[in-house]
């Protein structure tokens, strides 16, 4: 595996992590926490080597805001696969800062971030091992990208008060997103569609659980019952955050294969790769090995390997196209057109879904086998040695922080060699027959 870092004033990198005794070394940007056998959170060895895939779980968490994902637009000049990841703010940012006449809110080494951090919990090996129900369906009165199914989802459980709220991305006529509240059932429709741009949507939690002001008070009182919806690593997160604080209720995560920056896709992919004008464009789509756009004029499409080297570096190490760790895992793939392939993971994503109205649910079972072989392929595409990593990073401390041990218990093995090929090579010779 291949260490890769952004920082120019650090030293030599080690293969996989980074010692706690060179942490003064390698990341002298951020400083060193002078913490005897403890240092920085294990975050920053995410954030260093671009693992980080920005869900925001760690700013939802951390008491300090200490690290933060940015939201402004992403500088593309040099590298068209960069992206807003995560920064960790130490007290070298706050050096010269007199903290009588501001705020500061250096790092305090509470490690709240690392025990929700997806990259730092490891990846499914198999991805339908949790699956208790599948099965296509589409929504009786909303119309989507496909089946309307996540929609009609969340409408169906805030009319019936069984959440609160709802966090959801929604776009503008340009395509440029934002991540939003839902709190009333007619509002949900302005999320409808696929967005493949990113949006850091756990980092919102922060504001439903943090009560730093009287608004978010209210907030606490008033939503206690939350849904989100996410791609696989921000599932992943509300996951892990759910487990170490509540209040998130249901998780549905998306079937994601990469997302892109929005200055990529906005101003190369679109304008330049599919020589669309962004505003003309209805829906987009990736569809048998093609990235697909369509207008109201004409529906262009290019080979997936025209795009995927300008999906965000983070993508690169996901080893989830499923949502592996949602309650409901939701996507196109696998069902016809018009519907939506649904999984439903865990007892909580049953109960909810089994409250949910206006759904019509087709009789055709699931192309399970299609569903599979793109699995198979974000995970060939996407290999590294994420086992090594977490081993690298956990065991870096002794004793093993315990919540580091008990990831490292459940770092599953890796999946048996396929098979020996039936196949016989080119211009082998068949077997004499027997006398």
């Amino acid at each position: 595996m291949e260490a890769k870092s952004d920082s120019v004033a650090a030293g030599p990198l080690m293969e996989r992590g980074i010692l706690k005794s060179d942490q003064d070394k390698v990341l002298i940007r951020l400083g060193n926490m002078y913490a005897p056998n403890a240092g920085l959170p294990k975050i920053a060895d995410v954030g260093e080597f671009n693992y980080c895939s920005s869900c925001g779980t760690c700013e939802a968490i951390c008491p300090m805001n200490a690290p933060i994902v940015r939201k402004g637009e992403v500088d593309i000049s040099t590298e068209k696969n960069n992206y807003n990841k995560m920064e960790l703010k130490t007290e070298v940012a706050f050096q010269n800062v007199n903290p009588f006449k501001n705020d500061t809110n250096p790092c305090v080494n509470c490690y709240a971030c690392e025990r929700v951090c997806p990259l730092l919990d490891g990846f499914p090996v198999d991805e339908f091992n949790n699956v208790r129900i599948m099965k296509a369906g589409k929504s009786k009165t909303l119309h989507g990208q496909d089946g309307a199914i996540v929609s009609q989802i969340i409408k169906s459980l805030l009319e019936q008060g069984e959440i609160d709220c709802a966090l959801g991305v929604v776009r503008n006529e340009k395509w440029e997103t934002k991540v939003v509240m839902f709190t009333k059932p007619e509002d949900v429709t302005s999320a409808s569609g696929t967005k493949y741009t990113y949006q850091p949507v756990v980092s919102n939690l922060r504001d439903i659980h943090r009560a730093f002001a009287d608004t978010y008070v209210q907030g606490l009182k008033k939503y206690k019952n939350v849904a989100l919806v996410g791609v696989p690593c921000q599932s992943h997160g509300a996951k892990l955050f759910r487990e170490n604080f509540g209040r998130i209720k249901l998780i549905i995560g998306l079937i994601c294969m990469e997302s892109f920056s929005e200055q990529i896709m906005l101003n190369e992919m679109i304008p330049k790769i599919m020589g669309v004008d962004i505003r003309d464009v209805k829906k987009m789509n990736f569809n048998k090995g093609k990235f697909i756009v369509e207008t109201n004029k004409e529906v262009k499409e290019v080979p997936i390997k025209d795009v995927a080297p300008l999906a965000r570096k983070g993508c690169h190490h996901c080893q989830d196209y499923t949502s592996y760790f949602a309650d409901i895992s939701v996507g196109s793939v696998g069902s016809d057109e018009g519907f939506s392939t649904v999984f439903v993971r865990t007892e909580t994503g049953e109960k909810y879904l089994n409250k949910v109205n206006e759904i019509d649910w087709t009789d055709k079972p699931i192309n399970l086998d299609i569903v599979k072989k793109l699995t198979d392929m974000k995970h060939k595409h996407n290999a590294w040695d994420w086992r090594a990593f977490m081993k690298d990073v956990w065991n870096r401390d002794n004793p093993v922080r315990p919540w580091g041990a008990e990831k490292l218990a459940n770092i599953p093995p890796p999946p048996p060699p396929p098979p020996p090929s039936a196949e016989k090579p080119a211009g082998a010779k068949p077997p004499k027959p027997k006398e």
